[in-house]
């Protein structure tokens, strides 16, 4: 499922050595749409030093420059309320009504911007697998559950019984407000 790019998103510009196959700006552009942005590919001059984008072989660490994306997704994104807590995408953390900070890790993060731009609908288990890990449908883990039940640890007054990280049917709903 591709998100239409936010008003708040600003594009992003990536530069590619031209030795680099076609194929790495596709896998850029399709992952930056997933998370709602813009992203324009251009090729950088042969000189430019790479070192850190790259592994020992001269291949591109392409998982640092999506790791870019997805940090570049949500600087502007503003905060939300989610239950007696505002969420502080860019922070990586939530602030509760009496200021105390509640750190996020940035696949919390990302389950609840997922989840966040759905506006209230329920997202597929699959689909959040897909749009926060990239697993392909049908993978077999417990990984978003795991995550799931963190969340609501920091999230619910009553974990157990859950009023704002809900389950619906094969996936999960984010109650704002």
């Amino acid at each position: 499922m591709t998100q239409t790019p936010s008003p708040q998103t600003p594009p992003m510009s990536i530069r590619v050595p031209p030795s680099l196959p076609g194929r790495v700006g596709d896998v850029l552009v399709r992952e930056a749409a997933r998370h709602g942005m813009i992203v324009t590919i251009s090729t950088m001059p042969a000189d430019l030093d790479l070192t850190d984008m790259l592994d020992g072989s001269r291949r591109v660490r392409l998982g640092l420059v999506l790791d870019m994306i997805r940090r570049h997704s949500v600087v502007g994104a503003a905060p939300a309320v989610l239950g007696m807590f505002e969420f502080l995408p860019a922070d990586l953390a939530l602030r509760g009504a009496d200021g105390i900070v509640t750190r996020l890790t940035e696949k919390e993060r990302d389950v609840l911007s997922v989840l966040l731009a759905a506006r209230g609908a329920a997202v597929a288990r699959d689909d959040l697998l897909d749009r926060v890990w990239g697993f392909v449908p049908g993978v077999e883990t417990h990984t978003l559950e795991t995550h799931i039940y963190r969340l609501r640890q920091k999230l619910e007054t009553d974990p157990a019984d859950p009023v704002i990280l809900t389950t619906d049917g094969d996936g999960y709903r984010l109650i704002v407000g």
